[in-house]
């Protein structure tokens, strides 16, 4: 099964925790920088036997050891990334948490040293277990923030479905779900988000 494959590959000291609540799985990301005004978040809505998760950005970890760590550029990642299947699609969800109004150079930059990771991966599948991530996967970004205390800036998490914004970078383009505001113990539910 591709997901027990992911978790071969993948360092267990980075693996984030599936947890059944409610009959869904639960997914907690976490923010541990002392400074961070957002702390955690808490996703929910995935088939726990169907998904996997681990944290890009962690602490003591880069990327990979073979890069220079001086080298602008090619060493952050993003607080979690998420693989899962949602009525029969596999999704792969590469998660953002930032504690002030985001500064979108910079997320994006982690938007797209994780998707290069993903596709490392997709190619260690491919050439070991037969499994192309990237054939198969729709990739998905969300970005978590806590901007400004402004209500009308809230996102709504429950009725309407939440539609990415198109975001561009370097003539590349991003579909971004841009999550605000989430309090303390409220949850988002993946299927909220507009995915098709």
């Amino acid at each position: 099964m591709i997901i027990d494959d992911i978790k071969t590959i993948i360092n267990p000291e980075v693996h984030i925790e599936v947890m059944e609540k409610n009959g869904y799985g639960t997914i907690i990301l976490e923010e541990n920088a002392t400074d961070a005004k957002l702390k955690k978040v808490i996703l929910r809505g995935f088939d726990t036997n169907q998904t996997f998760a681990f944290k890009l950005d962690f602490a003591g970890k880069r990327i990979s050891e073979y890069l220079n760590p001086s080298a602008k550029k090619i060493n952050k990642g993003c607080d979690g990334i998420i693989f899962t299947s949602i009525k029969h699609q596999w999704y792969i969800f590469i998660c953002e948490l930032k504690s002030k109004k985001p500064n979108e150079t910079e997320y994006l930059l982690q938007f797209r040293n994780s998707h290069v990771f993903v596709r490392f991966l997709s190619a260690i599948l491919e050439e070991f277990y037969g499994i192309n991530l990237i054939e198969n996967c729709l990739i998905k970004y969300i970005l978590f923030d806590k901007q400004q205390k402004n209500r009308l800036n809230k996102t709504v998490v429950k009725g309407i479905k939440i539609e990415p914004v198109e975001v561009i970078a370097d003539n590349k383009t991003f579909d971004v779900y841009k999550i605000h505001h989430l309090r303390e113990n409220e949850f988002l539910n993946i299927r909220h988000l507009k995915l098709t």
